[in-house]
């Protein structure tokens, strides 16, 4: 399996060099608005690329499954937000404990958008311009509603969505378990249905 791996890190790296150098130059600025967005470049680029460019059936006819492939690109993606955020947290000077908070609103918006993109792919439509139309509504949905002051400093939304929204992530365990089942949905609607590219 790590050979495996190993072969498709090796061939992202070889076919998107220059866009990944690109995006991981910028990834690694530790302000989460400036990942965020990035990190949405990255995603789009990775297999949901492939599969709008139609090198599904070349990827297949090496030995990778469809499983391999949703899964080892998934990995990718992570491992490299992973990696520029430790850079670059190493870099700016910032501290062990906000360092953690931005890998793991990260890696929820990257689970989250990832799973989107392959959805979108899955279902025959672009891999960036439906992911970004949801981008834009998942943003504009997630900060409708006001702050309700309850004691000091803790407020709470009267928007519901906030919470689960990967872009605002408004309580980071509940957009990790809403990320982690759009994940889980990805695969199987990917799995069960195929590419329709």
């Amino acid at each position: 399996m790590l050979e495996k791996i190993e072969a498709y890190f090796m061939k992202e790296f070889s076919e998107k060099a220059g866009r990944l150098s690109i995006f991981s130059l910028f990834l690694l600025i530790p302000d989460y608005r400036v990942r965020m967005f990035f990190v949405f470049l990255l995603i789009t680029s990775l297999l949901p690329s492939d599969v709008q460019n139609k090198k599904m059936t070349n990827l297949l006819a090496l030995p990778f499954s469809y499983s391999n492939l949703f899964w080892f690109s998934y990995i990718f993606l992570i491992a490299i937000v992973s990696v520029t955020e430790f850079i670059g947290a190493g870099l700016f000077g910032v501290g062990t404990e906000m360092m953690s908070v931005y890998l793991l609103g990260s890696i929820v918006f990257a689970t989250a958008y990832y799973a989107i993109a392959v959805l979108s792919v899955t279902a025959g439509l672009d891999n960036f311009g439906i992911p970004f139309l949801i981008f834009l509504v998942d943003l504009i949905a997630g900060g409708i509603g006001n702050r309700l002051a309850a004691e000091g400093f803790n407020f709470r939304w009267t928007n519901p969505y906030y919470y689960i929204s990967p872009v605002h992530q408004g309580n980071i365990y509940l957009a990790s378990v809403a990320a982690a089942g759009l994940l889980v949905l990805s695969y199987v609607v990917l799995i069960r249905k195929g590419v329709q590219k």
